[in-house]
């Protein structure tokens, strides 16, 4: 299971949903898929337009990083949609530094003294997003986008973790 923590910046609102991290909708399972594509096909930064999406124009600024941490902001016509971060519960200090590096670049600004405690969250795999206002037709479909690119993500950065600790126990064993 994984968490996704949705801040409404206008009213400072504040939305958690819990989902299975493989969909059982067939819908979810398409879009995981569709992501895990284009993904695979990427550096581990970037910028770019979802060549998969047939009726908008959503881009997707993606930055991974080492440790199992990522940020992901959804853009439409030129408008920032979401942005966020994955954090995995992998790694502490990188999931840390990536919340943080939110917090002080988008959280803080946006909502001020009370940004610490929207941010707040101790579940993992967590998706934390602040959704913005400005084109209201586009966020099911932003939603819809940033459940799956956390599901894939989670699913992938889950698995190395469990083999390079079944590595790391095997090579103990032998010892």
């Amino acid at each position: 299971m994984f968490y996704v923590r949705t801040i409404h910046p206008e009213d400072k609102r504040v939305e958690v949903a819990g989902f299975d991290l493989e969909p059982k909708i067939e819908q979810g399972q398409s879009v995981c898929k569709l992501f895990g594509s284009f993904l695979a096909d990427h550096p581990a930064e970037f910028r770019e337009r979802l060549p998969f999406l047939k009726n908008t124009d959503i881009e997707l600024q993606w930055a991974a990083a080492s440790g199992g941490a990522a940020f992901a902001a959804f853009f439409g016509e030129g408008h920032t949609l979401s942005i966020g971060v994955l954090l995995t519960g992998v790694n502490e200090e990188s999931d840390a530094l990536m919340l943080d590096a939110l917090r002080e670049s988008v959280a803080v600004p946006m909502l001020g003294k009370e940004a610490d405690a929207l941010l707040e969250s101790p579940q993992r795999p967590l998706m934390l997003q602040l959704q913005m206002p400005d084109q209201p037709e586009k966020l099911p479909a932003v939603q819809l986008l940033s459940t799956a690119l956390a599901s894939v993500y989670f699913r992938t950065i889950l698995a190395v973790d469990a083999e390079r600790k079944a590595a790391i126990s095997g090579s103990k064993a032998v010892n």
